[in-house]
């Protein structure tokens, strides 16, 4: 059975939203230190879960917090109108990637206002430590450019 194009955006809200509560409830258990500071490793010591505040942006790059929290919130106004109109042109591959990067911009953003800085916690050892409202952005940006790329 086909599904309509309502529920598609149902699916891809709710899929997008229960990303950013599980990074929420992944946050709040480091904020309450149900999971130790320096954290645990999985896969033969390959991932490490630990807390990490990142006061920076991308990759490291120091900015003023509160140029960060302008730019982001912006940022997400503009998104937010781009994401609208995506909807209105039933373009649900553009609207799943703008999802991703609402989300995890918002999620990011929520840190930056209620503890000051952003909670990381995924560690590879060969990469700066990141989370994943940081896997929603990227994954919601490369999902973008592929598709406009096409064009």
């Amino acid at each position: 059975m086909s599904k309509t194009f309502s529920q598609k955006v149902s699916y891809i809200i709710a899929i997008s939203l229960a990303l950013f509560i599980l990074e929420s409830i992944i946050k709040y258990y480091f904020i309450l230190n149900k999971i130790p500071q320096q954290g645990f490793y999985l896969f033969f010591d390959l991932l490490q879960i630990n807390y990490f505040a990142n006061e920076n942006i991308a990759f490291g790059l120091p900015v003023p917090q509160t140029l960060t929290i302008v730019t982001v919130g912006v940022l997400l106004i503009m998104l937010s109108f781009l994401w609208w109109q995506t909807l209105l042109k039933k373009n649900l591959i553009q609207f799943t990637a703008i999802c991703l990067i609402i989300f995890g911009a918002l999620s990011n953003l929520l840190d930056r206002l209620i503890v000051g800085h952003v909670i990381d916690y995924i560690n590879i050892f060969i990469w700066p430590v990141f989370n994943l409202a940081d896997i929603m952005i990227v994954t919601g940006v490369v999902l973008y450019l592929v598709i406009n790329l096409k064009k």
